[in-house]
């Protein structure tokens, strides 16, 4: 940038130098040659232009043009040089979240509710065939590996949930969104790191628009959660203080990839490639501690849920190498398997602070054009 600069002010003395022969009527002249000492651009001044011919000058602002375009295209290639590097930098931590990349054995167990402790006869890989609600082996041959069909009570149960959830978060004052399955790869780059695109997200390949004489690719991307296309549903926009908070209960089918997950949890619904997701996302002011409100109001949501349900979990603090870029601060709630006698997750409340609205430019506060409008 600051070459670009200087190349453009000296372009501005080439043609001021013109400008002034010109006006003292000097000859144009027919050398079209650039003197020895003013090919180097760098150390030209108004004196040395001031003992060329007005052809040479021309001459020399054609140079000029030529190493500005030189110079711009460099700066470009070195911005997205510079941002693919910022992408990669994460969040700053909040002073409470464990520093350890052992999450096995320094994850922080916040609280505990209920049992935790009891055992059963019974796994949920047990129940699901029970009931005659699950089909794995065939789902397997249908879609491949974790494949599967969710059949007659299950079916019926996971609608239940979904509109239980979605009821009790609109009580809270939650707004339901139902979100696109899949988002355009620049807007997904927005809201993903660069490890999700490889382990974690399925691209889909499709032509361009509708046109049947349009022979161009789109590339999209399948959601992993509905986080991604609600965090991106304000993108470029300016949120007033007043707006504030924006709560949405985000309704999804999620689709991950699970690539490094071999060999975990294999049997039965974990783990899947494809699933059904209700998710709390909050636009909250960035000032007087409002986002930790928030995200402690969630993480309390969430728990109330769970004991509506009478399903024993733990809390636990998440230690900071098992953080995604976004999060400076995780929670999840892991519900007690009495049958497999182990915690799974179920839920992950995240507070990301101003990390995806600067991503997204999704801006606080409110403009001089905002402000004649009202």
């Amino acid at each position: 940038r600051f070459r670009a600069d200087n190349l453009n002010k000296l372009k501005n003395l080439c043609s001021k130098t013109i400008g002034d022969k010109m006006k003292r009527k000097e000859p144009v002249g027919t050398d079209e040659s650039v003197p020895e000492g003013a090919q180097n651009l760098d150390e030209l001044t108004a004196d040395v232009l001031g003992a060329l011919q007005v052809s040479q000058i021309k001459q020399i602002r054609l140079l000029i043009d030529e190493a500005i375009l030189k110079c711009d295209a460099e700066r470009v290639r070195l911005e997205a040089e510079r941002f693919e590097s910022l992408r990669e930098i994460g969040n700053l931590l909040h002073p409470s979240v464990p520093i350890s990349n052992d999450e096995d054995a320094d994850n922080k167990v916040e609280r505990v509710w209920g049992d935790c402790s009891c055992r059963k006869k019974y796994s949920h890989v047990d129940l699901v065939v029970m009931v005659d609600g699950y089909e794995g082996e065939k789902g397997a041959v249908v879609a491949g590996s974790r494949g599967y069909f969710l059949k007659g009570p299950l079916v019926f149960l996971e609608q239940a949930l979904i509109q239980y959830a979605l009821q009790s978060l609109r009580a809270k004052g939650y707004t339901p969104v139902y979100t696109p399955f899949f988002m355009r790869k620049e807007v997904m780059q927005e809201v993903a790191q660069l490890s999700q695109f490889d382990e974690e997200l399925y691209k889909v390949i499709g032509k361009g628009s509708e046109r049947a004489e349009d022979s161009s690719i789109d590339e999209k991307y399948l959601i992993a959660t509905s986080e991604q296309p609600i965090a991106a549903l304000h993108r470029d926009e300016w949120l007033r203080p007043e707006e504030l908070p924006l709560k949405y209960a985000g309704l999804s089918t999620c689709f991950r990839q699970e690539v490094g997950s071999h060999g975990r949890d294999t049997r039965g619904i974990f783990r899947v490639h494809q699933f059904e997701k209700i998710e709390q996302f909050v636009y909250a002011s960035p000032r007087d501690n409002k986002s930790w409100e928030v995200f402690e109001e969630m993480m309390a949501t969430a728990e109330e849920f769970y004991q509506s349900l009478g399903i024993p979990y733990h809390v636990v603090n998440i230690v900071s190498g098992s953080l995604n870029h976004a999060a400076s601060k995780k929670l999840d709630l892991e519900a007690w398997f009495p049958g497999s006698g182990a915690f799974r997750e179920l839920v992950s409340c995240s507070n990301c602070t101003d990390y995806q609205a600067r991503r997204l430019r999704i801006r606080y506060g409110q403009t001089k054009k905002m402000m004649d409008k009202v």
